[in-house]
């Protein structure tokens, strides 16, 4: 865990590096837009008309409550007295309607020749309310280009309130007292109708009361005559009703039984009383069937069979007597049919009696009641008249009293020096306002940016490695010495060359970049310079024939070179020259053809390469932009090691790969990447480049002596004693 901590912390640290780092980059867009608010805010704040404030602070106070209840005088809040009642007062200081009254006080729509309408418009821009903290105090701040007016509405303000204020809270007076008139004259009509019902009661003597008797609380009614004639009328429905259900389910059992069957239910039944029509014949009929059914039984026993004249006569019989019963069946359910009816409509004829003798009792129970409550309602509304007369009488005399709507504690006093502009504060706000746009701009152009800006950026992009980082205004070494801090550089990259080549035998190395200026020619020159103090013998062919830079830094002649070698018939001798620096030799571009391209994409140049290979240790070609031009891809194509210049925050990365796509379209050996130009002593990636450079500077260099240096010449190599030997036998070879 402390790991991760250390780790995120870490990550932390690098991100806030990199953001000052941006910062540190872009600080002339920060500095230019600082200066820009900067300058904007002092002109602003100099050109501003000088205002001057008046300030008034008072209390706003809760309004009287309108109306109070009961004898006790519990008070009912206003129904505008809320929670955000004083917060809500802040609001209406400043409302259409309070502001016209301070224009008619002070005669302002007259001086400024306009409406109060539109004074009042112009007045809430110049006030500004604002409570004081943890009080119920309240400021009124008031700013104009007048002082005295200033101070005339600050102290307009919260008189002018109070006039709204006081004409709104009589407005609700006056509706306070006309609704108290209202309810008082509606609780007398109240009371005069009660007294007109209790009036009628009392007229009509059957209401009084003759059965009643007295309770302790309230009167209860004793059983009368009318109670006992109800409770008779409902036995006797309760045992019609009875009857009818029993006889219902009687007759319905008849009609679902058969006939054999239904002739044993009817003989067994208790329900068939001598009352009902036929039920006694219908009983004997089927006792009679039954015994000849014995009859027949003992015919059977007595081996007489069903043809015998005495079994034929009883069958006979017993036909006719099937006939009976049936006949006697059919009556029965008629009759017993007609005796439900007939109970049904006793019944029905009892139930009404029921309701009758119920609602003679109800009335005869209400009449008392009702003459009791009538004298209790009449008796309640008299008393709630005279408390409403005496309530009455008390509201109108405190409505009256006045009714303080603000307290003021401190007066406007008369402005001596405008508030505004503030300089100091003006300044602030635009010095902090122009420090936070330009670090926004800085980084706003960083996120926009898609150019590369450190090591890493290329070699993540391009995935080669990044052989060399040259020094911010690095000047040609030739010109200056190789005992510099920059000098260093060159060496590092010369190392790298050696360990990536296994030294510096035989090789030809060319450096591109996308554009000009990038300053791929004097990372060449330099280069170059460090070979031919480390013992190579070092040659630099200018292949640039567009625009040849190499014979005016070494002070060459230009007409003969690289194009005349290659288009004309001239020898390796005479396009080759020595420099002053020892090992060292230039090749200058020459007259320039007519088609550069298609003169170095030729077998001849390809022969020029192999025959200086043969007499140099490093040959370095100087080449056009890669984007350009084709003709740096021509050149590509025939060196051994290929080197890309790139200059931090330049060109984008889609460009640095265009260049690798045509470098390796051509066959051509990228080898890596040389940054040039980076400033190291501000880049916090490169600060071992500045620990180690500050070791190399003016005052830590030795003073050597120049004889001692003749002794110290670095050994040279076979090549270059090779040169030597020749330049010292024939001058004008080179």
């Amino acid at each position: 865990m402390n790991s991760q901590n250390q780790q995120q912390n870490d990550q932390i640290v690098v991100r806030n590096i990199d953001y000052i780092q941006v910062l540190r980059n872009r600080w002339k867009e920060v500095f230019l837009v600082f200066l820009l608010v900067l300058v904007v805010s002092v002109v602003v704040t100099f050109l501003m008309p000088p205002t001057y404030q008046a300030k008034c602070q008072f209390q706003i106070k809760l309004p009287k409550p309108i109306m109070g209840i009961g004898r006790s005088q519990d008070i009912v809040e206003n129904t505008n007295i809320t929670q955000n009642y004083i917060p809500m007062q802040y609001s209406v200081l400043t409302s259409s309607e309070v502001l016209k009254v301070v224009s008619k006080k002070l005669n302002l729509a007259a001086e400024w020749g306009m409406t109060d309408e539109m004074a009042a418009a112009d007045l809430f821009n110049m006030i500004k309310v604002m409570p004081v903290r943890a009080t119920d105090l309240v400021d009124v701040f008031v700013s104009g280009p007048d002082p005295k007016l200033v101070q005339n509405i600050a102290k307009a303000v919260p008189e002018a309130y109070k006039q709204d204020r006081e004409m709104r809270e009589n407005r609700l007076v006056e509706l306070a007292i006309k609704s108290l008139k209202d309810v008082l004259r509606e609780q007398e009509d109240v009371v005069n109708e009660k007294m007109m019902a209790l009036k009628k009661l009392i007229a009509d003597g059957t209401y009084l009361p003759t059965t009643w008797q007295n309770g302790q609380n309230r009167p209860v009614m004793t059983a009368g005559l009318e109670e006992e004639a109800y409770r008779k009328a409902m036995d006797t429905a309760m045992k019609m009703e009875k009857d009818e259900r029993e006889l219902t389910a009687y007759v319905q059992e008849l009609e679902r039984l058969p006939d054999d069957k239904l002739l044993d239910y009817v003989n067994s039944s208790d329900l068939l009383s001598a009352e009902v029509v036929g039920a006694s014949t219908l009983r004997a009929n089927y006792n009679e069937y039954l015994r000849m059914r014995q009859d027949r039984e003992q015919l059977k026993a007595g081996n007489i069979g069903p043809k015998h004249p005495k079994m034929l006569a009883l069958d006979e019989t017993e036909r006719l007597q099937k006939e009976k019963l049936t006949q006697g069946l059919i009556g029965l359910r008629a009759s017993l049919k007609s005796k439900l009816e007939l109970v049904a409509a006793s019944r029905k004829h009892w139930d009404e009696i029921v309701e009758t003798k119920e609602r003679e009792l109800k009335e005869h129970v209400m009449k008392v009641p009702m003459y009791e409550q009538a004298s209790r309602d009449y008796d309640a509304a008299l008393e709630q008249l005279k408390v409403l007369d005496a309530r009455y009488k008390d509201e109108i005399a405190r409505l009256r009293v006045p009714r303080e709507a603000v307290d003021i504690f401190e007066y406007p006093l008369l402005p001596t020096a405008p508030s505004k502009p503030n300089v100091t504060l003006n300044l602030a706000v635009g010095a902090a306002a122009g420090l936070m746009l330009g670090i926004g701009l800085a980084l706003l152009l960083e996120f926009m940016d898609t150019s590369v800006k450190n090591m890493e950026d290329v070699e993540r992009a391009l995935q080669v490695p990044v052989l060399g980082l040259i020094p911010k205004n690095t000047p040609f070494l030739h010109s200056v010495g190789a005992q510099g801090p920059e000098a260093e550089a060159y060496r590092i990259l010369r190392t790298n060359i050696e360990f990536n080549k296994k030294g510096l035998e035989e090789i030809v190395i060319t450096f591109v970049s996308g554009s000009a200026g990038e300053g791929k020619t004097t990372t060449l020159c330099n280069l170059a310079y460090i070979c031919a103090q480390g013992g190579y013998a070092t040659l630099m062919i200018d292949a640039d024939m567009r625009r040849p830079k190499l014979h005016r830094y070494y002070q060459l002649d230009n007409e003969a070179g690289l194009a005349s070698y290659l288009l004309e018939d001239y020898g390796l001798e005479e396009v080759v020259f020595q420099t002053p620096i020892e090992n060292l030799y230039v090749m200058p571009a020459g007259p320039m053809p007519f088609d550069p391209s298609g003169a170095l994409n030729s077998r001849k140049f390809s022969e020029l390469i192999q025959e200086v290979k043969e007499r140099f240790d490093v040959i370095l070609v100087d080449s056009p932009p890669i984007l350009g031009v084709s003709d740096s891809a021509v050149i590509v194509s025939e060196v051994d090691m290929t080197f890309m210049v790139v200059q931090p925050r330049k060109l984008p990365v889609k460009a640095l790969l265009r260049q690798k796509q045509v470098i390796e379209s051509v066959g051509g050996n990228l080898v890596g990447v040389v940054m040039n130009n980076i400033d190291i002593n501000s880049d916090h990636q490169y600060q071992y480049y500045t620990t180690y450079y500050s070791y190399y500077s003016e005052k830590n260099t030795p003073i050597v002596n120049p004889e001692t240096t003749d002794r110290m010449k670095i050994e040279q190599t076979g090549k270059a004693k090779e040169l030597a030997s020749v330049q010292s036998n024939e001058e004008d070879l080179y």
